[in-house]
């Protein structure tokens, strides 16, 4: 740690809160001697669907940022009546399918999600057991990745993605989000990531992943240099498909109307869920307990 930053290093390092409590991961990258060739391939991936997807004004402005971006994956939130699939304008779905499909990409995905296994287990739970359940309930839903507990991805093409100051609310309050870094450019001068919050500037190189829980931290980007080129892969879980499990797979008005006292005690539970919110996030000295416990 030198002043407000840390310096990434190739091996995982962890962020405790003040109770010990596992709050980020500093993910690294594998030892494997290609995984430098897995990140120029899943880069290479993803600039060419830059090149090739039609891009809505707000792919490229928007409250993250003034980049390109796209999202694939399951979702739920927003006015919609059930979970769905994320949509995308018809012309971009070939390349959607092609990142989705190339074997760099759902080894970076797979990498994430095995980070979060490891190092947020109760997290990982969560994620899990709600995604089987909705796989059952509703068999039509298209996932990403077969290695990933992930509900969705989004693909943070650049050339320049920078982000600003935000919190990811949508996100499962309660969870962590994945973010591998992409491009080229020099992460001791450049592409930070910044945690407000917790007053830290952490180096970010290309082929590294770090977690948060990126509903409640605010976070975003050092800037780069106009010479430079950042990518970016996220994975996440919207909370609202958390909830939809938990109503009995319904919506919040349904549920209300349908079942009002189950509606009322679930009010109860929530606000004493909202108290022990730390819970999810296990402490760093129980991992391997945790691990055993509610990991497979």
């Amino acid at each position: 740690m030198q002043g407000h930053g840390l310096t990434y290093a190739r091996s995982p390092q962890t962020l405790l809160d003040k109770n010990g409590r596992v709050i980020g991961v500093l993910a690294g990258q594998p030892r494997d001697d290609d995984w430098e060739l897995t990140i120029s391939q899943a880069c290479a991936a993803m600039e060419n669907a830059r090149e090739h997807c039609t891009l809505k004004l707000s792919d490229t402005h928007h409250r993250r940022g003034l980049y390109s971006c796209l999202a694939a994956g399951v979702s739920y939130g927003g006015g919609q009546q059930q979970p769905g699939n994320l949509q995308n304008l018809k012309a971009n779905q070939d390349q959607l399918r092609a990142l989705l499909s190339e074997p760099a990409i759902q080894r970076l995905a797979g990498f994430g999600s095995s980070i979060l296994c490891h190092y947020a287990p109760k997290i990982y739970k969560v994620y899990a057991n709600t995604k089987t359940s909705l796989k059952s309930m509703h068999p039509h839903l298209a996932w990403n990745f077969h290695n990933s507990v992930f509900a969705a991805t989004t693909f943070n093409l650049g050339p320049a993605t920078v982000t600003f100051d935000h919190t990811d609310n949508a996100n499962f309050a309660s969870g962590m989000c994945s973010i591998t870094a992409l491009g080229d450019f020099n992460p001791t001068t450049s592409g930070h990531l910044v945690l407000f919050d917790l007053g830290l500037i952490i180096q970010f190189p290309p082929g590294a992943t770090i977690l948060i829980p990126s509903a409640i931290l605010r976070h975003g980007n050092i800037s780069i240099s106009p010479l430079e080129k950042r990518l970016s892969l996220t994975q996440y879980f919207a909370g609202g498909l958390i909830r939809w499990v938990e109503y009995g797979f319904r919506t919040e008005n349904t549920f209300k109307q349908q079942s009002p006292e189950a509606w009322d005690a679930a009010q109860l539970q929530r606000q004493t869920r909202v108290q022990e919110a730390a819970e999810y996030f296990s402490i760093y000295k129980e991992l391997e307990k945790d691990c055993s416990e509610y990991t497979p």
